[in-house]
């Protein structure tokens, strides 16, 4: 995975789908929130998950591609 702007990159495992899926699209956004979201959370509790980190500036955000 290419960061722009990062000094490294990072490689990651991924399913061959979501590959193809990249190198079609071009790229794709990733979004990471630093705070455990427990596996029994809920639909209410996932569905509020991005707004609880971004408010709390826990969410990291980047853009990957396939080379």
């Amino acid at each position: 995975m290419y960061v722009p702007g990062a000094s490294r990159q990072l490689g990651l495992p991924t399913r061959r789908a979501w590959s193809e899926l990249v190198a079609r699209n071009g790229e794709a956004v990733l979004l990471l929130g630093l705070d455990p979201l427990p596996q029994s959370a809920g639909a209410a509790e996932f569905d509020a998950y991005p707004d609880t980190v971004l408010a709390a500036d826990r969410m990291l955000f980047g853009r990957a591609r396939t080379h």
